[in-house]
């Protein structure tokens, strides 16, 4: 790994601890800050949605076997993705008493041993593994063991099924559980180009790790919800547009293709390349840029630093969007929202379908792909995955902090949960309630399947919207 800037140690220790972070909360709708003073069309005023919290998932009885969670390289640690996996473990732990057993891959040799131990030990039911890379690994190992249950976050391990062993298509004890980050990131993008239009600046940014299938519908996503933000806003305050389409600077005046600055660094631990790549997008008077590259948000929150700390700014803009996980509390006041991936979802899930003895059940009726997103509903029981942060998440996530800092004997937080809380509520109240607003009313478009989110799933599908979207 290259070099790095010097990180507050806060931040550095943050890094190791988010797993203690994660939230249990069920998704929930975006929730809106009371309007401000300025006036608010009677149309955005329909618009917003009330917060609805979905019925929860049936507990089944609790049963004594283990469950393995198979990291991707890093593990523990890993600002977020290794680690949501580790907490949908702890969570079934808690609420199935399953036991939980880890294995960390310290490199991509370690996949095969990691899932062929787990899948030994004669207690072990499910092995999960983390991540798009473990794809090959979970296919080879599920094949020589029909008597356990696999499940893969993010993996295509179906899809190489279907190609080299299409007799055993869909394999039964085989599960790719994958997630509509397309939809979400939508609601990002919006958030982030209405962010732009308000405080008159030309770009939002987006940092992206690894070029692999999974970050096209993070990256088409939100560019198309930029777009759809632009729009929103041209419908429904005429006048403001037609005023801000004739000053420089603003996102409405540049070329359309060249509103969202992104780029692909290659790396998913190089955190460098994140600062180097969010400080360029900042230079050049982005507003908000999007982590579509796990750790690296540690970077592009150092270039933030460096922009607000002479400053004396306590709250953005500029502002930056994480992923994953809630990440709201890293920097309270300039992580505008973070886009939540429910990765525990997944795993909490997956062992609710091993518990339930529906595991095989729903790999033969979904042809072995579980997709979690905004509304999804499995077998009639409620399944969402994905969802923006709100401020009742931050509090599970200040709260799982506190308890970190207890365990670890370290800092955790990066101040004192009380002025976390302040901040972020004083950020998101100095954003315009129309803006939230606007971002509700495509959450629940897309709820209604009145709003179709591009799915890239191909190169040739990225080629196509990356030439309509820049």
């Amino acid at each position: 790994m290259s070099s790095k800037p010097k990180f507050p140690t806060i931040l550095a220790i943050a890094i190791t601890a988010i797993v203690v972070a994660a939230v249990t909360a069920s998704v929930v709708y975006i929730a809106i800050p009371p309007a401000p003073a300025t006036t608010v069309t009677a149309t955005v005023l329909r618009t917003v949605v009330q917060t609805v919290t979905p019925a929860p998932t049936p507990t089944p009885p609790k049963a004594k076997f283990k469950i393995a969670v198979v990291s991707d390289i890093g593990g523990r640690g890993d600002l977020s993705f290794n680690d949501m996996a580790f907490k949908g473990a702890d969570e079934s732990a808690r609420d199935f008493g399953v036991e939980v057993v880890e294995f960390i891959s310290k490199t991509e040799l370690d996949y095969i041993p990691n899932l062929r131990t787990a899948a030994m030990d004669p207690d072990i039911k499910l092995i999960v593994g983390v991540g798009f890379l473990l794809s090959e690994a979970l296919v080879e190992v599920a094949l020589e063991f029909p008597n356990k249950f696999f499940a893969g976050i993010d993996t295509y391990s179906q899809e190489i099924v279907k190609s080299k062993h299409p007799g055993r298509y869909p394999l039964p004890n085989l599960l790719d559980i994958k997630y509509e980050e397309h939809k979400g990131s939508a609601l990002v993008g919006a958030l982030g180009c209405l962010l732009a239009v308000h405080y008159n600046y030309p770009h939002i940014g987006a940092v992206l790790g690894i070029e692999i299938p999974v970050l096209w519908k993070f990256e088409v996503g939100y560019k198309w919800g930029c777009n759809w933000a632009i729009e929103w806003f041209r419908k429904n305050f005429p006048a403001e547009y037609e005023a801000k389409s004739k000053t420089t600077g603003n996102i409405l005046t540049v070329d359309p293709k060249s509103r969202v600055l992104w780029v692909y660094t290659g790396t998913f631990s190089d955190i460098t390349k994140g600062y180097l790549a969010a400080k360029e997008m900042y230079a050049k008077n982005a507003v908000a840029v999007y982590n579509i590259a796990g750790p690296l948000g540690l970077g592009i929150n150092q270039a933030v630093e460096e922009i607000v700390r002479p400053k004396g700014l306590t709250v953005g803009p500029p502002f930056w969007i994480g992923v994953d996980a809630n990440q709201d509390w890293i920097n309270p006041g300039f992580i505008v929202a973070s886009m939540m991936k429910r990765v525990d979802k997944g795993v909490y899930y997956a062992t609710y379908l091993v518990l339930v003895g529906k595991f095989e059940e729903v790999v033969r009726r979904y042809k072995g792909v579980l997709l979690l997103g905004i509304g999804t509903e499995v077998e009639g029981v409620p399944m969402e995955g994905i969802s923006v942060s709100t401020l009742a998440d931050l509090d599970e996530f200040i709260e799982m902090g506190v308890t970190a800092e207890k365990i670890l004997g370290k800092p955790v937080l990066p101040m004192p949960p009380t002025e976390i809380r302040r901040r972020v509520k004083e950020m998101r109240d100095s954003v315009p309630s129309w803006i939230w607003a606007a971002v509700a009313e495509l959450e629940r478009l897309i709820r209604e399947g009145r709003a179709q989110v591009p799915l890239p799933l191909t190169e040739d599908d990225v080629k196509y919207w990356r030439g309509v979207l820049g």
